[in-house]
């Protein structure tokens, strides 16, 4: 009986640490835990691998809650709409980009907007280019940032692969056939086998694997519970609003971090991410882009506890100084009365966005010639 029970586990720990050490494998899981509870569908299938890897609790009610824990902010998201063009509507000719991060990444935004046959999007998050623009368009691009992103931004730091001069002086920036980068050669088998052996994110996976299910919801609660009432202490990522209402990205709120809104931004500094802004504009036009726009989305903390500490303004100092057209949004969230960000995640909630849709529908109407 010894023997069968070694074996057993044996088996297991293999397959285990197999799973953890197959990075495509770690990654569909990633995505299906983040996704699974967006989509009906997924949520009433009950199959074995969806019972064993997807199901979780730790992206259904938030990025905070899931790092955090505190039972008090487990509040469920709503899914994004899909937005779609009005019937009747007649082709303009025109193309959307927009170069951004996870507040509009997964977003459907094809008839978002009224002047734009097309939405494409690029996540800075993520290597991309060069991007080879159809030169029988008219194409114009948004830079959108999370306010907090606008630290320490430079295209040249990105992983944004970018046209040379001399290529953009050939024209071979351009296409008939639109198409968004090249692609990478493939790894040799010796490559692939030795990124499965030697995974450096092992531990993160197994984790991944044996404890972010929903089993461990209720056990990681408690923990949290306990910190929380007894010590006031929460996981490092977050912080608890001044109102308790919502929970916070902490590198927003503490003054140790760059990308804080409390931390004081001098002239330099405020000059030199204008700066970086206008050089990845005059790169954008060089390769084909009729305008550039900007649109900066706020922090939760900018718009929900800004009276904490001394907010910095840094949304609204840029846009005041930058030459690029901005699609305001700080002032609009912030008389707005309505809850406009998940109180449980980072990111803005589906009123938000519709509202972000709203405001730069107006401001690409009025800003395209």
């Amino acid at each position: 009986m010894r023997k069968i029970t070694g074996l057993f586990i044996l088996i297991i720990s293999v397959v285990l640490l197999g799973s953890a050490m197959n990075q495509s494998f770690i990654n569909k899981i990633k995505f299906e835990k983040y996704f699974d509870h967006l989509n009906p569908k997924m949520i009433q299938e009950n199959t074995l691998y969806k019972a064993a890897f997807v199901h979780s609790d730790r992206w259904r009610y938030g990025d905070l809650y899931g790092v955090s824990y505190l039972s008090q902010y487990k509040f469920g998201l709503e899914p994004f709409k899909q937005y779609s063009h009005k019937p009747g509507r007649q082709n303009t000719n025109k193309v959307l980009y927009i170069i951004g991060d996870s507040f509009l990444a997964d977003k459907v935004l094809y008839g978002a907007f009224d002047t734009f046959d097309n939405v494409i999007f690029l996540d800075r998050r993520f290597a991309f280019g060069p991007i080879k623009l159809d030169n029988t368009k008219q194409n114009y691009l948004v830079m959108e940032f999370a306010e907090r992103n606008l630290n320490g931004y430079d295209i040249g730091k990105t992983d944004e692969i970018r046209w040379t001069t001399n290529e953009i002086k050939n024209g071979i920036n351009f296409s008939n056939i639109p198409r968004v980068g090249n692609q990478l050669p493939a790894a040799s088998i010796f490559k692939r086998v030795g990124n499965i052996i030697f995974n450096k994110e092992l531990s993160r996976n197994l984790e991944l694997i044996l404890f972010d299910n929903k089993l461990a919801t209720s056990f990681r609660e408690i923990k949290a519970s306990l910190n929380y009432n007894l010590f006031n202490r929460v996981a490092k990522e977050v912080a608890v609003s001044t109102d308790k209402k919502r929970l916070l990205f902490n590198i927003t709120v503490d003054t140790a971090s760059l990308q804080s809104a409390f931390r004081p931004k001098t002239e330099h500094a405020l000059d030199s991410i204008v700066n970086n802004l206008d050089i990845a504009r005059k790169y954008y036009l060089a390769i084909g882009f009729k305008k550039v726009f900007l649109s900066v989305i706020p922090n939760a903390v900018s718009v929900y506890d800004n009276q904490r500490m001394p907010y910095n303004h840094l949304l609204e100092k840029v846009e005041q100084k930058t030459d690029l057209p901005v699609i305001p949004l700080y002032k609009i969230f912030k008389s707005d009365k309505r809850n406009l960000f998940y109180r449980s995640d980072s990111h803005w909630n589906p009123l938000g966005l519709d509202i972000w849709v709203s405001e730069a529908n107006k401001a690409l109407t009025s800003n395209l010639n």
